[in-house]
């Protein structure tokens, strides 16, 4: 008998259906926005269900979150996570910018999930991120779409400052113990029981009691903030140097330094600040207010003495701050400011070292005064820079930036030189003598009075090393290097003074004099 064997149909395996997702975000829940995400939920649900090749992944929504940073949005973050559990292949999305606004962040999560094989697709750009070309495009669109971040930012700030300085009350701080923002009127309200509580640790501070004490004593009387949280240390702080308290408000305390890192800084002068008084009804009286300020300021002074450099000086080299230091040496005591980067344990700064007075010298002559005054220094300066090179640039309130020129005129190590053209030409001012030079060995070559060896002749006037000569002269003449050319051509004589100063005499008639502090 013949076998018969019996054939079974083969059939093509079936494709398999990728799991699709969509992402949707706005940056603002108002009402129109919160429709635009209702309708794109709607969209891509129906576009991917619709497809028989797809699978459904969801669709993953943040409202209200600015797509600068990733950190803070759940969804997008929750998104993530999956396509790292492998719950999804393909990402739907409106386009680059409701995807992030921020170029690193986008193209970071475009190649990760790239090497996990997950594709995104941008409706509006026609960009799919698996394609050759598509990190080139993803990289110049990111780029524009950061940038629009960025103006679009400028812009509100912009307004913002405008209504601060038609007088506008603009947002407000609402959580300030004693009041309530009120929204229609655009003005605190006072809540009496809280307003008295306040009364009472202004009326504690006065008293010279301590803010921990002050917290102590509130939250043994079972008192709390306006968020119901303890009192502490720091929230006291804050509160007595608050000036809503005497009625007024103050704006731009501190400001958004970069729209992308979303970084808020104190406002110290790099931004003007707007003072609006009465806005409100005050829950302390003018005069303890006052006195309360008066206070702060005692005790910072007495804790932490400033002195007029505090703050201002900046290294242009490790980026730290100065710091005054006082030593004593032989029963004599200087002061002087250094790196704060010197004194911390495993830190190293090379940058020069001032002494205070000199500082004050150099800060006259910078600005202009007769003589070193704390309260114009205050006012003019907003900040010194101590460069590399050892310059020093002061930054003034208005935005001018003057540079003074260090000549590093004694260091403690330096190349010998020997120069011609200064011989007979250097007059002593206090014997009438000339300058004769000494050639010592190494770096001692100097020039000194020939009266201090002559008999019947007094005189002090002080030395100059020939390298310190030299250094005084290219500054004075406008030169990076000394040049013996153009001091010949230049410069008739010098006149030095006891105080060593020198006053140079050019052959155009014209005298200029250097002095050092």
């Amino acid at each position: 008998m013949k076998k018969i064997s019996r054939i079974e149909p083969v059939f093509p395996a079936l494709p398999e259906r990728k799991k699709v997702a969509a992402y949707a975000r706005v940056s603002r829940d108002t009402e129109r926005l919160m429709n635009s995400v209702s309708a794109q939920i709607s969209h891509y649900s129906a576009l991917i269900q619709n497809n028989p090749e797809w699978e459904y992944a969801g669709v993953y929504a943040d409202c209200g979150i600015s797509g600068t940073g990733a950190a803070r949005r759940s969804e997008f973050l929750r998104m993530l996570a999956d396509c790292e559990a492998g719950k999804i292949n393909i990402i739907l999305t409106k386009s680059i910018s409701r995807f992030a606004r921020n170029t690193v962040d986008l193209l970071e999560t475009v190649r990760h999930l790239k090497s996990l094989g997950i594709e995104v697709r941008f409706e509006k750009e026609h960009i799919n991120s698996l394609s050759e070309d598509g990190e080139l495009m993803l990289s110049l669109l990111a780029s524009f779409a950061q940038e629009e971040s960025r103006s679009i930012s400028e812009n509100v700030k912009w307004g913002v400052r405008k209504r601060f300085q038609s007088g506008e009350i603009g947002t407000a701080n609402k959580h300030i113990l004693g009041y309530r923002y009120d929204e229609e009127m655009q003005k605190y309200t006072i809540i009496p029981e809280e307003a008295e509580t306040v009364r009472r640790i202004f009326a504690m501070y006065l008293e010279g009691r301590s803010l921990r004490e002050i917290a102590g004593e509130l939250n043994a009387s079972g008192l709390s903030t306006v968020k119901g949280c303890k009192f502490s240390e720091g929230s006291l702080n804050v509160m007595i140097g608050n000036e809503a308290y005497a009625g007024d408000i103050r704006r731009q305390k501190c400001f958004m330094e970069d729209p992308i890192t979303k970084n808020k800084v104190p406002n110290k002068g790099q931004l003007p600040q707007y003072y609006m008084t009465d806005c409100h009804k005050a829950i302390l009286d003018r005069a303890t207010w006052e006195k309360v300020q008066a206070e702060i300021e005692r005790r910072a002074a007495s804790v932490n003495p400033a002195y007029s450099f505090t703050g201002k000086m900046k290294c242009g080299i490790c980026g730290n701050c100065f710091t005054r230091k006082k030593g004593t040496v032989r029963g004599k005591t200087d002061v002087h400011w250094i790196c704060r980067s010197k004194k911390e344990t495993g830190m190293s700064c090379t940058s020069v070292n001032f002494s205070e007075e000199e500082l004050k010298w150099i800060s006259a002559q910078t600005l202009g005064m007769q003589g070193f005054d704390e309260v114009e220094f205050e006012k003019a300066v907003r900040g010194i820079t101590v460069m590399e090179s050892g310059d020093l640039e002061f930054r003034l309130v208005g935005g001018e930036t003057k540079v003074w020129k260090n000549l590093h005129l004694d260091p403690p190590r330096h190349v010998a030189t020997v120069t011609d053209c200064f011989q007979g030409k250097i007059r002593c001012a206090a014997c009438g003598n000339t300058y004769h030079r000494v050639n010592g060995a190494g770096k001692w070559v100097y020039w000194y009075c020939i009266g201090k060896k002559r008999k019947n002749v007094e005189c002090h006037n002080p030395n100059c090393t020939d390298y310190k000569l030299r250094q005084i002269s290219a500054y004075m003449m406008g030169l990076e290097e000394f040049s013996e050319a153009d001091f010949d051509e230049r410069v008739a004589s010098i006149t030095a003074f006891q105080d060593g100063s020198l006053e140079f005499h050019f052959k155009e008639g014209r005298a200029k004099r250097w002095q050092r502090a």
